[in-house]
């Protein structure tokens, strides 16, 4: 797998973040020991997780971060790995809904760490932010951790744009670390923006203001669902009708949503599926590959992460790794 340094960090990291989010909830540990080996053996050694991953399966705890720590440590693959991971989030059981506080992050970290087998996590990131607090106040107390040697360096994820911007200016004019970067949900498949919210609606989408803002500052982005559960590898295998113009039948589009959800069967993302099919018949690429290696060419550093159910999977992401459009 292709390596980079990331922008603003001595972190050099895989191009491609392998997901740990179904390590334990999906994957038992020894799938999960498989796919770590077989990701590490092609070059991949950046990793990401987070310490409530798991805990929505009664019993399980921090299952993810478990089985990654037992991995380093069977392993000894402490100076191969970065491994990125999450606190912060709100309680599963609606007790706290925001958790971007001192006693709540010590505790978090307290408990990845120990999992985790690490004295000083690499990347950390806030799983969530909290729009009541000024976010002067947040980058002040992840410096805090910065400081105490708890952390490197520290990312926003699910946090909107107007929140970042504050938090760039405030950083870059008191000389502060601040964010390393933003993990928010991107895909080369975007969703209608005009569709009804759905799921969780504290996950922030990056939209194209959000591109223009990477590419002003460099920021990087490190997306989740970064193949939209594989839409375009999904509508691939249904050969769907599509007019010149990128337009589909309501027949059709009922068609297709048995496999991918309707509020992604935008004319936009049509369009995109007949240049990225046409490219792969005439370079012999899987799309699923080509949706992830569109990041590899923006112009700023954008490393996707995804998560695989088998080695199959993980062989098509690592052979992503290579693809240069």
């Amino acid at each position: 797998m292709k390596k980079k340094k990331l922008f603003g960090t001595d972190l050099t990291v895989s191009n491609i973040c392998l997901g740990g989010a179904n390590f334990g909830a999906g994957l038992d540990e020894a799938q999960a020991f498989e796919i770590l080996d077989f990701f590490a053996k092609s070059g991949g050694n950046f990793i990401d997780t987070a310490n409530v991953y798991c805990k929505w399966i009664p019993g399980a705890g921090n299952s993810s971060e478990i089985i990654i720590g037992k991995w380093l440590r069977a392993r000894n693959a402490y100076n191969t790995m970065v491994v990125a991971t999450k606190g912060a989030h709100p309680c599963l059981d609606g007790r706290e809904p925001h958790r971007v506080n001192h006693a709540a992050i010590i505790d978090d970290l307290a408990e990845s760490r120990q999992a985790l087998g690490l004295d000083v996590i690499d990347f950390y990131w806030l799983h969530r932010d909290d729009e009541n607090l000024p976010v002067e106040e947040i980058i002040d107390m992840m410096e805090r951790f910065v400081v105490a040697g708890d952390i490197r360096y520290y990312g926003a994820s699910n946090f909107k744009l107007h929140r970042m911007e504050a938090a760039w200016e405030y950083s870059r004019k008191h000389n502060l670390q601040g964010f390393s970067a933003v993990q928010n949900q991107w895909a080369l498949a975007a969703p209608d923006p005009d569709a009804p919210k759905y799921g969780d609606p504290t996950m922030i989408q990056n939209d194209d203001d959000f591109y223009t803002w990477h590419v002003n500052t460099r920021m990087p982005a490190i997306p989740y669902s970064s193949t939209a559960a594989g839409f375009f590898y999904k509508i691939h295998q249904m050969n769907p009708q599509i007019d010149h113009m990128g337009n589909i039948s309501p027949e059709e589009k009922q068609r297709l949503s048995q496999k991918v959800s309707p509020d992604y069967l935008t004319t936009r993302n049509m369009i995109t599926y007949k240049k990225l099919a046409g490219m792969s018949a005439e370079m012999n690429i899987d799309i699923h590959q080509l949706s992830l290696a569109y990041f590899f060419s923006l112009p700023f550093d954008a490393i996707p992460i995804t998560g695989v159910r088998n080695l199959e999977q993980l062989q098509t992401m690592v052979d992503a790794s290579n693809v240069i459009l």
